[in-house]
């Protein structure tokens, strides 16, 4: 599932913050990552494999990541994928990905609008009779770029994960999702603000399903999945397991800084249907990110609506239709994270598609040190991504750590959100 709306984004917004210091920093100053800056050339695995040791030292039990240029990818990994077993972490094992199913659930949303099956100004009255009493105010774009106004529905699923007897084998039906909001007001007239919604997400996996009389998880395999040759990505309902082989996922206790870890590898997805139960792995996300973004699965006029962000209240970082979007002065960063029990990672690419990164750990709630090594690890390589942009402005390590507490002070004010990403 998901975590707290707020606090899911903050590792982005924490990369956003930094990009733009990195970038607007005094030229000579040089920044590194521990052994030479990422992205002066192309990183080698044993770099990469240095800066997710960061990660795993920090207390992660493993973490992998892929770093892929115009040419070629790069992948390594570090610490392990079982605690118990010890078996070794290898960037091409399976885990759920949480919100990165956003934006495979928009594109296909987006497919049908190409269509002419749906059009983004329909509400969800229009589709869904009856299911919000103020579903005639609410349209499919809304849902998609979060300024519908629809509460978040993540915290009492994740509390019933967390503290009751049999929470995680619950089996929640997308119609009991949306019910544990149905009551509540909206928290501003639809289009007017920003924040972040899972409940939209469900709505919106809905409204494919009334669309075209099939299970999300079909047209998602029919549309994306198999024209793609995704072959590791799954998109599963009441199947409680992650196919092998797979990392396992573990998080501390609920509200906690500190404690043993608990294993949550097993986990009924549907508690976070259409806004996080995909499974797949690094590869395949990167796969996507450049199908998509180099224009193989929507027309140009529809790929330009999904990347055209609307405010969130943060400078440099906009949100468009399922995408997280990062402007700095040497170009936009696409993409999404991620975070459900067990489980955090993020995937950024450039604006034409034609490099990605991609970072994950197989822990959820960590401590700060663990969210602090994380952030930092993947900043270094996002910024690897803007490479050779024009602005061609060199960055201080100075400006890094203060960017990085900045948005750790950011991040620590926002945990009182709610649960899936």
């Amino acid at each position: 599932m998901t975590r707290p709306a707020r606090r899911t984004l903050s590792i982005l917004l924490v990369v956003a913050m930094a990009i733009g210091a990195l970038l607007l920093a005094p030229a000579g100053a040089g920044a590194t990552t521990g052994s030479r800056r990422v992205g002066s050339h192309p990183i080698r695995s044993g770099e990469l494999r240095r800066l997710l040791d960061r990660i795993v030292a920090a207390g992660a039990p493993g973490a992998a990541a892929r770093v892929r240029d115009d040419h070629a990818g790069t992948q390594a990994a570090s610490g392990v994928a079982d605690l118990g077993s010890g078996c070794r972490m290898r960037p091409g094992l399976h885990y759920r990905v949480g919100s990165l199913t956003k934006p495979f659930v928009a594109t296909v949303v987006l497919q049908l609008v190409a269509e002419g099956k749906l059009s983004l100004s329909s509400t969800v009255e229009r589709w869904l009779p009856g299911i919000l009493p103020y579903g005639d105010q609410v349209s499919i774009r809304q849902l998609l770029n979060h300024t519908s106004g629809i509460p978040d529905n993540a915290l009492e699923p994740l509390v019933i994960l967390y503290t009751v007897p049999g929470g995680r084998a619950r089996a929640w039906t997308p119609r009991e999702l949306v019910a544990l909001i149905a009551d509540q007001p909206l928290l501003f007239p639809p289009g007017t603000a920003w924040s972040y919604s899972n409940t939209g997400y469900v709505l919106a996996g809905m409204i494919v399903e009334a669309a075209t009389g099939h299970k999300l998880g079909r047209e998602l395999a029919r549309r994306i999945f198999r024209p793609l040759g995704l072959r590791d990505t799954y998109f599963p309902v009441n199947r409680p397991t992650i196919p092998r082989p797979y990392a396992r996922g573990y998080s501390l206790p609920l509200g906690q800084e500190q404690g043993p870890l608990l294993d949550f590898t097993v986990l009924n997805p549907s508690v976070a249907w259409a806004a996080g139960a995909l499974i797949s792995n690094l590869r395949d996300l990167e796969r996507f990110f450049r199908a998509l973004l180099g224009g193989r699965l929507l027309p140009p006029r529809l790929l330009a609506a999904m990347t055209t962000p609307v405010p969130t209240g943060r400078p440099g970082f906009g949100y468009g239709l399922g995408l997280v979007v990062i402007d700095t002065p040497a170009g936009r960063l696409l993409g999404h994270d991620g975070a459900i029990p067990g489980f955090l990672n993020i995937v950024l690419s450039t604006e034409d598609g034609r490099r990605q990164v991609g970072v994950m750990m197989n822990e959820e709630f960590a401590t700060p040190a663990v969210s602090e090594a994380f952030s930092q690890v993947f900043m270094a390589l996002a910024m690897g991504l803007l490479e050779g942009a024009p602005s061609g402005v060199a960055s201080a390590s100075a400006s890094l750590r203060a960017a990085v507490r900045a948005g750790m002070a950011v991040r620590s004010a926002a945990v009182t959100g709610p649960l899936l990403r």
